[in-house]
């Protein structure tokens, strides 16, 4: 097995012991007392689906341009150690990124599409809005704060600090689809689609020729952002509103 390969199935393995099984056993038992964290059940609105798709897209250029403001923010002085070791982990989890992301064949896309993209949108999911933002909702009795404390230790916890907002508000939103939809399905579509669309864009750059240093050079504009931003937010509120009038219907 390559140095890739194994990479992968290390990565997998740990993905799936660390974020998959323990929500799944944490569900498992607390279902037992009448609690449910994932929120299995429930029927999932069709629009709600659509929407969440068409939501990701539509953010996207928001979060490019919050990463390229992220990653101009500075320490001060006294920090310089603290940022300077920042970056450089910031370096090296780029360089181990764009190794993950090196694809030759259509059959590397289909696993770095399961390992990049199946895996983290469910686990993650799993963990941080099933459990984390659970168990903090039920300690605060605060929604909210239920979602950003658990948006912030999910940014966190990926250790690239140049993208601690974005992948905050990235958290904060899979929140929300959460909440709103009554499921954790939809929230975990939404990851897949932000990481697969990131994945199938390095498949299709290298297709091309294109190095993946490339997928770094791209510059949006804050009317661009502003554009994004307000039509991701219709769009968050075209949810909530769905998802308002199914609860009511189900409530009568």
């Amino acid at each position: 097995m390559s140095s890739k390969g194994s990479l992968l199935l290390m990565q997998s393995i740990v993905s799936i012991g660390s974020f998959i099984a323990p929500p799944l056993a944490l569900h498992q038992f607390e279902k037992r007392s009448g609690s449910e964290y994932l929120k299995f059940g429930g029927k999932i609105s069709g629009r709600v689906i659509i929407l969440t798709v068409i939501l990701m897209f539509s953010i996207a250029p928001y979060i490019d341009w919050t990463v390229k403001i992220n990653q101009m923010m500075d320490l001060p002085a006294f920090m310089e150690g603290l940022e300077r070791w920042m970056r450089e982990k910031e370096r090296e989890l780029a360089e181990l990124t764009k190794h993950l992301l090196t694809m030759k064949s259509p059959a590397d896309l289909m696993i770095n599409l399961v390992v990049v993209a199946v895996i983290p949108a469910i686990g993650e999911e799993f963990l941080f809005r099933g459990c984390f933002q659970t168990i903090i909702t039920r300690i605060t009795r605060n929604q909210h704060l239920g979602i950003w404390l658990a948006a912030a230790i999910f940014s966190a916890i990926h250790i690239q600090f140049l993208g601690f907002f974005p992948r905050m508000f990235l958290g904060a939103l899979f929140g929300y689809i959460f909440v709103w939809s009554g499921s954790i399905w939809p929230a975990v579509l939404a990851h897949f689609v932000n990481n697969a669309t990131a994945v199938i864009s390095a498949y299709v750059m290298q297709l091309k020729g294109k190095s993946l240093d490339s997928m770094d050079n791209t510059s949006t504009s804050l009317l661009e952002a502003s554009v994004s931003l307000s039509f991701a937010l219709l769009i968050c509120y075209t949810i909530f509103k769905i998802s308002k009038q199914k609860k009511e219907v189900l409530n009568d």
